[in-house]
């Protein structure tokens, strides 16, 4: 059935809340510094020195 009612129409907010992207972006850097920090095992240093 046809409604001539109100025609406003309820769109998602296409911005991410503010608070989310702190948590998300700060994620990002624990995930970052946590790849950073991480040792790499000696076989790949043996490999890549046979590379160059």
């Amino acid at each position: 059935m046809l409604s001539l009612g109100n025609k406003t129409k309820k769109t998602p907010s296409t911005s991410p809340q503010k608070g989310g992207e702190k948590d998300a972006g700060s994620a990002l850097r624990q995930a970052y510094q946590k790849t950073v920090d991480e040792k790499i095992p000696d076989e790949m240093l043996d490999l890549l020195s046979k590379l160059g």
